[in-house]
């Protein structure tokens, strides 16, 4: 059975996620799985966090996935859909059928629900609003208007909103009798009739005073609000510097229309640092469970960059041939020059990018960190420009070559160490996203650079 126990059976427990998700759950969910025991499936998955049956669901083959959801539809936490990734979520919502999804969606709180129907296939998504409540319907064509990445397609509707004339005790007991609450929230927001906030007041707050109290005498009256359409690397920003646990979101005319949780945050920091991280090695998060040709085809746009930068290398080697066929040596030692500007590249690079998602150019110049990492540069390729020349010297005996390698390091290394400062500022000021076009960028120009600077100088002088 070609399934994720058959790839951790002959692992310690501590190897898996989690010890509950250890072989010998595995054995037994497969055994139960295998022998179609409902009862027994509905007891082992219970008990599960939705992110630990995720675990399990996805380590599935699709036959056994497609088995799952016919013998237990209605007995697993729904939530284990937020915790897919893309493609099994999509299999998972075909098996479990569009008219059992729309009765379940009630289970979720509104931006969870929002995020699941915004992840479904048009078609998808015109046949479940179909099936949904009008007031539902209503709710996710609104937000779904915000621009996508916005506040408002993370916040989750509801929240708690109270007028100001309320004392404490008449707080309490609203939230003690409501049955239109939030699951988990932290605040209660105190706003005027037209719905914008006035204050705020904590639940730890509100159970330290007595019933009496008014309300606008202990709520705290500067409250960071976040506009909704205030895209969801500002949120991250916004609730990173001000170390928020929550905060209201408003509509063009100030009035309250939702609330962010610190956890939706954290899904977007995540997010964000892996987009980053996969889009600079051309990858996606999702290349282990997408299609074959899904994941080929996504990868072969960046292996075409790669080749442009291979050919444009190979170009400027042709061109200097000659100078290589006199001095073999020469073929060895040019890799050097461009090995080392890429990695001085790439190390500038990470930080400059970093410096954007931190919002460090917002109190520093740009210009000024460019000066830095060029000097930077210049003093580290003197210091391996001294170590190769001697290298040089004691390895071939020739002076000439010992004062050509240093001569295009330094001037490779200093190039390096300013684009990479460069190009993310310049991409970043046409409007890209300098994460996903600097490093290739960068990494094309020292190795053409270096080669060339390195063939050219040896050509003239040997």
């Amino acid at each position: 059975m070609e399934d994720f126990y058959e790839k951790t059976q002959n692992q310690p427990a501590s190897d898996t996620a989690l010890d509950v998700i250890s072989p010998h759950f595995l054995e037994e969910f497969l055994h139960a799985l295998t022998r179609k025991d409902k009862k027994k499936l509905a007891d082992l998955v219970r008990p599960l966090e939705p992110a630990d049956l995720a675990v399990v669901l996805e380590g599935l083959s699709k036959a056994n996935l497609a088995l799952f959801f016919s013998l237990i539809n209605s007995h697993f936490n729904f939530d284990v859909l937020l915790e897919f990734s893309d493609h099994v979520r999509q299999q998972a919502v075909q098996l479990i059928g569009i008219k059992d999804l729309s009765k379940r969606l009630a289970e979720l709180d509104s931006d969870d629900a929002f995020f699941l129907i915004d992840e479904l296939t048009p078609e998808q998504q015109t046949e479940i609003l179909a099936a949904i409540p009008a007031a539902a319907r209503a709710s996710f064509e609104k937000i779904q208007s915000y621009p996508e990445d916005s506040a408002a397609r993370l916040m989750q509707q509801e929240l708690v909103a109270i007028p100001s004339f309320w004392k404490v005790g008449d707080v309490l007991s609203y939230i003690q009798k409501s049955t239109v609450l939030p699951d988990v929230f932290y605040e209660v927001y105190v706003v005027n009739p037209k719905y914008k906030v006035l204050g705020a007041v904590t639940i730890s707050k509100l159970l330290k005073y007595g019933h009496n109290v008014a309300l606008k005498t202990i709520m705290k009256k500067e409250v960071k609000t976040i506009p909704a359409t205030m895209d969801q690397e500002e949120v991250a920003y916004f609730f990173r510097h001000y170390h928020l646990v929550s905060a209201p979101v408003e509509d063009e005319s100030g009035r309250i229309i939702g609330v962010i949780m610190s956890d939706d945050v954290v899904d977007v920091i995540e997010e964000e640092a892996e987009r980053d991280i996969f889009q600079l090695a051309g990858v996606g998060e999702t290349d282990f469970t997408a299609p074959f040709l899904v994941t080929s085809t996504k990868r072969i746009g960046w292996l075409i960059v790669s080749l442009v930068n291979a050919l444009l290398a190979a170009f400027v080697i042709e061109s200097y041939h000659a100078t290589i066929e006199n001095r073999a040596a020469l073929a060895a030692l040019m890799t050097i020059v461009a090995a080392m500007g890429s990695a001085s590249g790439t190390q500038v690079v990470a930080i400059t990018v970093r410096a954007f998602a931190t919002r460090v150019f917002r109190n520093m110049s740009p210009w000024k960190a460019l000066w830095k990492e060029t000097l930077i540069g210049l003093a580290n390729s003197i210091f391996f420009s001294v170590i190769l020349a001697l290298i040089v010297l004691v390895w071939l005996g020739d002076v000439k070559i010992a004062l050509i390698l240093p001569a295009a390091l330094i001037f490779n290394m200093c190039w390096a160490s300013a684009g990479g400062v460069l190009l993310p500022v310049l991409i970043s000021r046409l409007g890209l996203d300098p994460a996903v076009s600097a490093g290739p960028l960068l990494g094309a120009t020292t190795d053409v650079f270096g080669f060339a600077a390195f063939l050219a100088l040896a050509s003239l002088v040997l």
